[in-house]
Parts: C-alpha cells; structure tokens; sequence
C-alpha cells in the first residue's frame, strides 16, 4: 500500500515512475536500454489501405492460380484489432453470417491483426496462412501443413524466411 492506497499488481509491466517509462516484466536494465534505444529509431509502415489489397492480388496469382475469392464487398482482406496475439484469421460465409447480429453484416475473407502492421514480412506470413485456410483446409492438421510446404517450395516465402 502506498499512502493508503492499493495498487495493483502487473506481472507484464515493470515500471519507473523516474524515468516514466514502463517495461514488460523481467526485463534487464540492459535490455530497457535497448528497448528505449528501439523506441527512438523511425518505423515505415506501408499505406495498408493498398498494399494489402496488392499483397493479397499477387500471392493469390503467383500462389493460388487466382483461385481464391478477388477482392470485394463480398470478401474482405484487412486489418483488424484483436484481442490476442493471432496473426489472423479467415471468416467463411457460413462463420461470418452466424457472427453478424443487431443489423451488423460481418462480411467473409481475412483479417489480419493489426498489431502486425510495422512488421511487413510477418503480415505476408499470416496472409499465406489465412489464405491456405481459404482454399478449404480448416485444421492445423496434414494437409494445411502439406500447404504451407508447397508454398515454401514454390517461393512464397523467399526473403521472408
């Protein structure tokens, strides 16, 4: 307690009311200084609005054959807030219409989390995930991990990985 008060307790945070800066838990005062180090260096982050869209159009033709969904009103491929660390996730017609409820229209196609969006290769990693799930394979079983490795063959991932 501190002046009558009880405070809650953080096990991810770690802060200094010095420096006003607050640290994930456990981390080194070597550590802290790269992070505030990291902190100060200038991040690009793509105009997402577009070259997710492009993303999904090339990966889809180089890929998939054009197989999958184009891009539409009727299917989506966007960025979305999500409350864990997910890369993404993929909405059938059928998940996205049991979804939709009080006049909200959940539409199908990909999201991508949003936390994502400073880190280019990463976002192109979830893309090819989701878009596996998108050709029907649902599990995390055999054949989705047959599809991945076919995609790693063809290139999908060069530069990425």
């Amino acid at each position: 307690m501190l002046w009558g008060l009880a405070l809650p307790v953080f096990d991810f945070l770690s802060c200094s009311l010095a420096k006003r800066r607050c640290y994930p838990f456990g981390m080194t005062k070597e550590q802290q200084l790269i992070y505030d180090w990291i902190g100060t260096l200038l991040v690009v982050v793509p105009n997402w609005d577009k070259r997710l869209p492009e993303m999904y159009d090339s990966l889809n033709k180089s890929f998939f054959s054009n197989s999958l969904p184009p891009i539409s009103s009727d299917f989506v491929c966007e960025f979305c807030e999500m409350p864990r660390e997910t890369g993404g996730i993929y909405l059938d017609a059928k998940r996205a219409a049991a979804l939709s409820k009080d006049g909200v229209n959940v539409r199908p196609g990909i999201r991508i989390n949003a936390n994502l969006r400073c880190l280019t290769d990463h976002v192109k990693i979830a893309l090819l995930h989701e878009m596996v799930h998108v050709t029907g394979i649902e599990k995390h079983e055999k054949p989705f991990k047959n599809a991945i490795a076919a995609l790693f063959l063809a290139g999908a991932y060069k530069g990425v990985l």
